[in-house]
């Protein structure tokens, strides 16, 4: 299984043995490569039961060790220690999503709005740690936030 350069990225800012919370995560391949890779505890959520069912196929597929929900973004999850990824989706339903009090470490990857993003984390006392760009067939920027709570 390969990876896009935008998921492979993202991957790279993931530390080995973490906890990550993937909100929109489709069919679970960013998911899949960290469980197998860097022995990430992962909980793959996406609002679509077929992406969540795909999900499911792909690591049964890949011989991963994934939890799957169907979700809307972090409703009612208890939020700990993990890592949230959110990516694929624009900063319109990423601020949706976030527009709650946490404190976790977050790495997004918006399709729109990136101005707009980091001034709502910023207002959400998050501190932007890295900005990545890559180009995986359209240009994509990765950031890498910490609550300062």
């Amino acid at each position: 299984m390969k990876l896009s350069k935008r998921l492979k990225a993202i991957s790279d800012l993931i530390p080995n043995d973490s906890k990550v919370i993937d909100v929109g995560a489709d069919h679970a391949l960013l998911d899949i490569h960290l469980n197998k890779y860097k022995n990430c505890s992962c909980l793959a959520t996406d609002i679509s039961p077929y992406c969540t069912e795909k999900a499911k196929e792909n690591a049964i597929k890949y011989q991963a060790n994934i939890e799957t929900l169907t979700n809307d973004g972090l409703t009612g999850l208890k939020l700990k220690d993990e890592i949230i990824v959110i990516s694929g989706m624009g900063t319109k339903n990423i601020i949706k999503i976030l527009n709650f009090d946490i404190h976790n470490d977050l790495i997004i990857s918006s399709h729109t709005n990136i101005e707009d993003l980091k001034e709502f984390l910023i207002s959400k006392n998050y501190k932007i740690e890295k900005e990545i760009s890559v180009n995986d067939k359209k240009d994509y920027t990765i950031i890498y936030a910490k609550s300062q709570d």
